[in-house]
């Protein structure tokens, strides 16, 4: 498919001050979207009114009653009711330059047995911005179709996913294949959980030239209000990937099991605690100094790991 037509599906859950802006850079597209799918995620903050109010023959209008947590279920809702052949995603406090679609289209051209594809973006804080973490290996797949040991081994290397949902678009089909976002099942994480998966259905390729914004400080983040404590989603869908791996890929998984691991770790760091399903579940001999990292901070009193992590902080 070298002609993509897109269904960009953006949830919406108390965006009210973000998601005007948001939808017109998806309008405002050099490539016209196909369509624009507003999921309003019981918003109770003005935001329904605001995207009612947005009038354009490409904008459709889903409603849900409960809001979910992550906007899974709302995106999954947009997926179904798509119409488009590729799926773009973006939420209602980011935004994308004019060219994103664009620059999409290009490389499923360039590589059209792909089913996913991510371009770089910038991080923007209220102070400053920079550009997403793009080694020499990442930028190098630019126009080439990346297996999922590939993708892998990229993960492993950047210490992050090569793709975030923002700046991300994927074949309906592939999406479809993979499972959908796993809606109920956690608060976040599932969007690297999805990823995962969708590169085992169909390969992978990637954009260089910076093309989204991910909008760190806007309102109502859910990275901002949840602290994790239990294993991520992602441990769970890498086991059983497992079972119909080859070696190299059994390898990797297990060390991106290890790493996911690690990473929620750190981010309880200045929790009240750190379940001890963390160090339990990580492969041996590979994670053993994240092992013993993990029960020494697990073990530590809370208030004074607390106040570790507040002095590394002020650093």
């Amino acid at each position: 498919m070298t002609n993509p037509r897109f269904s960009v599906i953006i949830p919406v859950h108390n965006k009210a001050r973000h998601v005007a802006e948001s939808v017109a850079s998806a309008l405002a597209q050099t490539l016209s979207p196909h369509e624009v799918i507003l999921i309003d995620d019981a918003s109770t903050d003005g935001s329904t009114e605001i995207i009612a109010a947005i009038k354009d023959p490409r904008i459709r209008l889903l409603f849900r009653d409960t809001p979910g947590p992550g906007g899974y279920a709302a995106r999954n809702l947009g997926i179904d009711k798509a119409d488009g052949d590729w799926i773009a995603f973006l939420d209602a406090d980011d935004m994308w330059a004019p060219t994103h679609l664009a620059d999409i289209a290009a490389a499923i051209a360039r590589t059209p047995e792909v089913g996913c594809v991510s371009t770089r973006y910038e991080h923007v804080f209220e102070d400053c911005r920079h550009n997403s973490n793009m080694p020499a290996t990442l930028a190098a797949t630019e126009g080439l179709s990346v297996s999922l040991a590939g993708f892998l081994q990229l993960w492993l290397e950047t210490r992050d996913c090569p793709i975030w949902t923002g700046a991300a678009a994927f074949r309906r089909d592939v999406l479809v294949r993979a499972g959908l976002f796993p809606a109920g099942k956690g608060v976040r994480g599932g969007d690297k959980d999805l990823w995962l998966r969708a590169v085992r259905a169909a390969p992978f390729t990637y954009v260089t030239r910076p093309s989204a914004e991910f909008h760190r400080d806007s309102d109502n983040k859910v990275s901002k209000k949840t602290n994790p404590d239990t294993l991520p989603l992602i441990v769970e869908t890498a086991r059983a990937m497992m079972r119909g791996a080859n070696a190299a890929e059994r390898a990797l998984l297990r060390r991106l099991i290890n790493q996911q691991i690690g990473l929620y770790a750190r981010f309880s760091f200045k929790g009240e605690r750190i379940p001890p399903s963390f160090a339990r579940n990580l492969y041996l001999p590979e994670g053993v100094g994240l092992y013993l990292l993990i029960e020494g901070l697990r073990l530590m009193p809370a208030k004074l790991r607390q106040g570790i992590y507040r002095s590394v902080k002020r650093v």
